[in-house]
């Protein structure tokens, strides 16, 4: 971040510093904790109560599902990779119907796309569905932009 050399000693830079500086702090604290034996209780567990295992199948497919968001985001496009992410979560924690998870996470993945880059102007990765759906929206958005400009005459500018 470029900060101009006037803006004294405390500038936008300290709270990252701060906050990071905050969360290494604590790190260590909790790394020194678990090698002295404290482990610490799953939550919802009285002492003496049987702790499930880790179940590293749900583990694993989140995680390879959260890790090939990276590598589709620039190739893909949002509204695909996002969709594949939200697919593979509601999968790994045990969503029975796929072809509903499917459809919702599409949907879902459109709604965030177009509140973003028409709503908010927000520019986000875009590809083959983005391009294709963009160009057909765009007369939409240019409707319902007329219509907010007409209702604002209509009622004023409060």
């Amino acid at each position: 971040m470029l900060v101009p050399p006037a803006s004294g000693t405390i500038g936008p830079q300290i709270f990252p510093y701060l906050v990071s500086g905050f969360l290494i702090f604590v790190s260590i604290g909790i790394i020194v904790q678990i090698l002295r034996g404290n482990v610490g209780q799953p939550e919802g567990t009285e002492f003496g109560d049987t702790i499930e295992k880790t179940d590293f199948k749900t583990l694993l497919i989140v995680a390879g599902t959260m890790a090939t968001y990276p590598l589709l985001i620039e190739r893909a496009g949002f509204i695909f990779a996002s969709s594949l992410v939200f697919f593979g979560v509601s999968y790994a924690f045990g969503a029975k119907n796929a072809q509903k998870n499917l459809l919702i996470s599409l949907i879902f993945s459109f709604i965030v796309y177009f509140s973003f880059t028409r709503g908010l102007n927000v520019n986000l990765p875009s590809r083959l569905i983005e391009n294709t759906l963009g160009s057909g929206l765009d007369f939409v958005g240019r409707a319902l932009g007329d219509v907010l400009s007409a209702l604002k005459g209509v009622f004023g500018n409060e």
